[in-house]
Order: structure tokens, then sequence, then C-alpha cells
């Protein structure tokens, strides 16, 4: 893979890879919520016959709770043919129709998400990318939007991507980074819902369609009210006038911003100032620090050493130190103006987060 950076500044990208019992748990998590409604139909009908069962008196007695639940499981396999008294021999007779269409149909959809998993299909995409929770959703997989993906992962946010082109030259790097990858069309409402945007805390649209970015922005909002919407715009006077926007929290061009700086976007960040020394992306921002933050609590000194930054201001219920002092300790809610290379901006803004 070719490193990220602009003019020479160059980095190697760490590829996330997630320890093999988080995978498992993962996959678990996945098929869980993807078989629920099959599960709920199974307990159901066991619940249902095992309560008949053991209120039931046989030659022996009363059978025990164990029992009467086993006898059940086994009627929707045809293996209890009992006939008395009548509202056993109905289950006798009746569970086997509702145990083959119950499990063999879980049987059959579970055979296709395995074999798509393997293949890195369609089905399994979207089976993984429902258990995600306060994500980015990142649409479109272009140059562009792989070195915003990297800079996300590397971070350690989750992402889930939506692209239409099935051939899509970026979709192996994606997979090495395992990032859900769905191949839809993004201005439909169910790709959106798909890729989780009512779960998602931002959604970056990054194609070269300017028409179809702001068209999914407006559908990502009327999804969810509360997604943070950072758009990429070719006209950048365009850009600037609909960063203001209700529906967009910032609007970019690609010409004026790098992969970091976009990454750092979905984390709420506000760039103040941008500008290249030796080829090196600097930035001046905006940084909120949320309650529970990796920050809070350390002093500016540890801070500015941590992530290679200066901060130039603090703002505290309203008052604004500049410069503050490098042992003053950062509080929940405070806002750090701090200039940083670009892709260290990404780093910050993550750790500003809520825990």
């Amino acid at each position: 893979m070719k490193p990220t950076g602009a003019g020479n500044h160059t980095r190697a990208v760490v590829l996330r890879q997630h320890p093999p019992m988080r995978v498992v748990g993962l996959y678990a998590l996945a098929l869980l919520y993807e078989f629920r409604f099959t599960l709920i139909a199974l307990a159901l009908c066991v619940f249902v016959g095992g309560m008949l069962h053991w209120n039931t008196r046989g030659p022996n007695g009363y059978p025990s709770p164990m029992q009467a639940f086993f006898n059940a499981w086994m009627a929707l396999l045809n293996q209890n043919n009992t006939t008395d008294p009548w509202y056993l021999a109905l289950i006798s007779g009746f569970y086997p129709l509702l145990g083959f269409v119950i499990i063999g149909e879980g049987i059959v959809r579970l055979s296709i998400l395995l074999v798509s998993k393997k293949h890195g299909e369609k089905e399994w995409m979207k089976v993984m990318a429902s258990v995600y929770r306060d994500h980015v959703v990142l649409c479109g997989l272009g140059k562009l939007g792989v070195r915003v993906l990297e800079e996300l992962v590397a971070t350690h946010v989750p992402v889930v991507v939506i692209e239409k082109d099935e051939t899509n030259r970026f979709f192996p790097q994606a997979h090495a980074m395992n990032v859900p990858v769905l191949v839809r069309n993004m201005k439909e409402d169910q790709s959106l819902i798909d890729a989780g945007i009512p779960n998602a805390q931002c959604v970056i649209i990054a194609t070269n369609d300017d028409m179809a970015n702001i068209e999914v922005a407006i559908d990502s909002r009327r999804l969810n009210p509360k997604i943070r919407v950072v758009m990429r715009l070719f006209e950048q006077s365009i850009a600037e006038k609909i960063s203001g926007a209700f529906i967009v929290d910032a609007a970019f061009s690609a010409s004026s911003l790098s992969a970091p700086m976009v990454a750092a976007m979905a984390l709420e960040t506000r760039t103040v100032h941008a500008m290249m020394i030796n080829g090196v992306q600097y930035v001046a921002a905006e940084v909120v620090v949320a309650n529970g933050s990796k920050i809070a609590s350390r002093p500016l000194s540890e801070i500015e050493e941590a992530h290679a930054c200066r901060v130039l201001a603090l703002t505290r219920q309203g008052k604004t130190q500049s410069p503050p002092s490098v042992h003053e300790p950062i509080a929940s809610g405070d806002i750090l103006v701090v200039h940083t290379s670009a892709e260290k901006l990404t780093e910050l803004a993550n750790a500003a987060k809520a825990g």
C-alpha cells in the first residue's frame, strides 16, 4: 500500500486488524441479530410446548421442566408422537410442520451467509454493518475516500463504507482493514439504513458528484437529525456557502483539504486556518473536549507532547486564555485552539471524544 500524506511528507498507514476473539464475537453478534426472529420463533414454540408438557401428568407423574422443554423441542423435529391429551396430540401433529419451516429456513439462510462471508459478498457485509453503533458512514471509496478511511481506521474509529462500483480497485484495501463495504447506491434510503445511518455519529460524503452528495446529505439528516454531515464539493466557493446550511456541518473542496483533515471533521473539529510548510499541511483548529475523554484532567503540557501540537488558546465557560498556562489541566467542555499537522489533528480529535 502506498503511504499517504501531503507533498514530500509521507507516513506508513497502520491497518487495524481485529483480534481473533473480537472478530468471532462480532460475527456471533451479527448472526444473532440477523436470525433474531427465527430464534424468537423457536424459543416461543419450545416455551409453549414445554409449558403444556410440564403441566400434563403422565404415567410416571409430572415431567421435570428440563424434560418438558426437551419434549417440545423433539416435537419440532418430529421425534415426539404423544397422542394424549388432545392438545399434546395437536402439538405432535403441528410442530413438525413448524420445525420444518422455521429450522429449515434458518439453515438455508445461514448457509448463504457463511458462503457470503467467505467470499466477502454483499449479504455478509450487510450483516456486519448492522451491529455498528456510533460509527462513521463513508460514502464513496475513491482516491480521497480510501485515504479518509485509512485515517479513521488508524485512529480506531469504526467505519462502514457505501460504494456503488462493484469493480472499485480499493475494495481489497477496505477488506484488509476489516471494514464492511456495502455495494449499493448511496442515494437509496435503504442503503443508508443498512449502513447504520440512524445509529451513526457522522456521515462523510466523498464522491465526485456534487448533486448526489447534497441529496445524500439531506437524506442522512432526515434519517438521523443528530448526525454530523461532512460533505465534499468540487467548487470551493459553494463549499464555503453550503457549510453554513442547516443540513451540513462541514463542506469541503477536495483541492483545499487533505484526507486527515476530512477525517478530523468527522470528530467534531472546526478548521480555522490551513497552511503548507515544507510540503506538510498544518492547521489551526478548534477541538471540543468531551466528557470522559482521554485528555480530560490532563495538563496542557502532556497533551502538547503526546499529540505534537501547540495549544494557542483555551476557552472555558465563555472565558478565553491565550496563551493558556502549560500547567493548566483540561476540563470537560473546554474548547482548545490548536496548531498541528493535519494528520495529528485526527488523533487529537479522536482523543477528545467521549471515552
